[in-house]
C-alpha cells in the first residue's frame, strides 16, 4: 500500500515536469529581454523543527547588506538564514504582435549566481498566443 501511494506521487510529480516542458517549448518562445529596474530586498528566515511541529519565523524585507549585518552581529537574529526577493522589470518584443511590452519576474536567486544590473539583457519565455505573457527561461 505504501509503495503504491508512493509511486502515485512519484507519477505525478514526473508528469507535471513533463507537462510544464511541454508548454514551455509548444506555448512559448525564447525572446530577449533588456532590463530596465531590478529591486534586491533580502529577509531573514529561522525554521525551527519539533517532533511534531515546524515553526517559520521571518523578518521584515531589509536591504541585504543590513541583513547580512544583523546575522551577523545582532543576537536576535543570529542563526537566521538570509533569503532574497528579487523583482526584474523588463522590455520584450513580443512574437505575438511585434510590439514592445513591459513585465517583471519575481525570484529568490539571480539566474547563474551573478547580479543583474539595468541595461542588462535576460533571456526570458514569450507567450506565442497573449502578447502580455512572460516566464522565466
Amino acid at each position: 500500500m505504501r509503495l503504491l501511494v508512493f509511486g502515485l506521487v512519484a507519477a505525478a510529480v514526473v508528469g507535471f515536469g513533463a507537462y510544464d516542458q511541454y508548454d514551455k517549448k509548444a506555448n512559448y518562445q525564447r525572446v530577449n529581454a533588456h532590463i530596465s529596474t531590478v529591486t534586491d530586498q533580502c529577509y531573514l528566515e529561522k525554521v525551527e523543527r519539533g517532533v511534531l511541529s515546524k515553526t517559520t519565523s521571518t523578518s521584515d524585507l531589509v536591504r541585504c547588506d543590513l541583513a547580512a549585518i544583523l546575522t551577523r552581529d545582532h543576537p536576535k537574529w543570529q542563526g537566521y538564514e538570509i533569503k532574497h526577493k528579487i523583482e526584474i522589470q523588463f522590455a520584450y518584443i513580443s512574437p505575438v504582435d511585434g510590439a514592445t511590452h513591459m513585465s517583471s519576474l519575481r525570484m529568490s536567486a539571480f539566474p547563474n549566481g551573478q547580479p543583474l544590473r539595468m541595461g542588462d539583457v535576460l533571456q526570458v519565455l514569450a507567450s506565442k498566443t497573449k502578447a502580455d505573457k512572460t516566464r522565466a527561461a
